[in-house]
C-alpha cells in the first residue's frame, strides 16, 4: 500500500535549491562549485548537486536538502525552514523546465484564447539589488519594503520592447501588470499596462501566502502594494498581515476570490478620489458578505513632505518621517493585538455602511 507524500516531502519534490535561491539571492549562480550565497565567499566553497536537491558548505560543514538550505539562508531553525518551504510550495506553480508552456484549465476556467495570450508573457526575472534600489527611489519607499515584496513573489522584472519594466504579479500568475523602470508612461499613454490574457480583476496576493494570517490590507494598484510591504517592514508586521491588491478601482472582486477573505479582518486603503472611493465601497460590500470584518482607512487631512495632499498609500509613505511614525501605527492597528486598536477604530476608519453610501 502506498501513502501520499507528507506536505514537507511534497514541498521538497516541488521546489529545488536553485529555485529557492533565485528568490532569495537573485545574483547567485548555483553549481557544483560555487560561492556561498549568504556570506562573503572569496572562492567557491559551496556545492549544489543531485539535480539541485542537495547542498554542501565546505567552509562550515553544513549541508542538507532544500528545507535545510532555506533555514540556513534565512538564519532560522530547521523547523521554521521546513514551515516556510511548505508555505512557498503551496502557492508556487510547478517549476518551469524550459519546455513550451501547455494550456491548462485554471481556477476560473480561462478559455484557450486567454491562455494562449498568457503564453506570450516575457520571462519574469528576480530583481537585482540595483533594480530594488531604483524602484524604491522611484516610488519614495524603503528598499527593505521593495525587497520584502520581491521575496513574497509579488514583484518581478521583465524586458519589453519599450524598456525594462517592473511587474506586479503573484505566484499564481493569474494577473500581472507592468510599469516602466524609467517612470515614464508606456507608448500608448498609460502608466500601468495589464499583460495580455491576465485576469485583470483578480486580486494580487490571493490566496494569502501564509495561511495563518488573519488580517489583510486591501489596496489599489501596484505602487500601493509596494507601500503596504514597506509599512509592514517598518512596523515589524510582515508576519501579521498580508497585502492584497486590486489593480484598478473599476474592478469587481470575482466570486471565486471572495472566499479567501472569509473570517479575516480586512482594512481597505482606497484612493482618495471618486473612482477610488467607489471601488472601496464596492469591495467592502462584497467582502462583508463573506463574514469578514471589514472597514476602510481615510487619508483625509494628511499631507506629503512637499505639502501636497496624501491621496493613497504610496503618498502616505512620502510624508515626513515624523508623520509616518505618528500615523502608521494607527493606520495598521487593525493588524495588531494592541488593546488600543479598538479604541481608535472610530476616529481612524470609515465603517462599511459609510463606504457603501459613498
Amino acid at each position: 500500500m502506498s501513502f501520499p507524500a507528507s506536505p514537507l516531502q511534497a514541498a521538497k519534490e516541488r521546489l529545488s535549491i536553485p529555485a529557492v535561491g533565485a528568490m532569495m539571492f537573485p545574483d547567485w549562480k548555483p553549481g557544483k562549485a560555487c560561492r556561498c550565497p549568504w556570506r562573503d565567499d572569496r572562492k567557491p566553497s559551496f556545492s549544489v548537486y543531485e539535480d539541485g536537491r542537495k547542498w554542501k558548505d565546505f567552509a562550515s560543514g553544513a549541508g542538507g536538502d532544500v528545507a535545510d538550505f532555506l533555514a540556513a539562508a534565512s538564519g532560522s531553525s530547521p523547523e521554521e525552514g521546513a514551515r516556510r518551504l511548505i508555505q512557498m510550495a503551496s502557492v508556487l506553480p510547478p517549476e518551469r523546465t524550459g519546455e513550451p508552456r501547455k494550456s491548462v484549465r485554471s481556477h476560473d476556467r480561462e478559455d484557450a484564447e486567454r491562455e494562449a495570450k498568457r503564453s506570450t508573457w516575457p520571462s519574469f526575472d528576480c530583481l537585482s539589488d540595483s533594480e530594488i534600489e531604483s524602484i524604491a527611489a522611484l516610488r519614495g519607499i524603503s528598499a527593505a519594503g521593495v525587497r520584502l515584496a520581491a521575496w513574497d513573489g509579488i514583484l518581478r522584472c521583465a524586458d519589453s520592447r519599450e524598456g525594462r519594466a517592473w511587474i506586479i504579479t503573484d505566484r499564481t500568475r493569474r494577473n500581472a501588470q507592468g510599469r516602466l523602470m524609467s517612470g515614464q508612461p508606456w507608448a500608448a499613454g498609460m502608466k500601468a499596462k495589464t499583460l495580455p490574457g491576465a485576469a485583470a480583476s483578480w486580486p494580487i496576493g490571493l490566496p494569502v501566502p501564509h495561511p495563518d494570517f488573519s488580517c489583510v490590507a486591501l489596496v489599489e494598484g501596484g505602487p500601493d502594494m509596494l507601500a503596504a510591504y514597506a509599512v509592514a517592514r517598518r512596523l515589524g508586521l510582515q508576519d501579521i498581515f498580508a497585502p492584497v491588491g486590486m489593480l484598478g478601482a473599476g474592478n469587481r472582486i470575482p466570486d471565486d476570490a471572495l472566499r479567501h477573505f472569509g473570517g479575516k479582518r480586512v482594512r481597505i486603503f482606497g484612493h482618495d478620489d471618486e473612482p477610488g472611493q467607489a471601488g472601496a465601497a464596492r469591495w467592502a460590500e462584497q467582502i462583508a458578505e463573506t463574514g469578514a470584518e471589514v472597514d476602510g482607512y481615510s487619508f483625509a487631512g494628511l499631507v506629503q513632505a512637499d505639502s501636497s495632499p496624501v491621496a493613497d498609500l504610496n503618498d502616505f509613505m512620502r510624508m515626513t518621517p515624523e508623520q509616518i511614525e505618528r500615523h502608521a501605527p494607527e493606520a495598521f492597528a487593525f493588524a495588531t493585538a494592541s488593546p488600543c486598536a479598538a479604541s481608535i477604530e472610530e476616529t481612524i476608519t470609515t465603517p462599511v455602511s459609510a463606504l457603501a453610501a459613498a
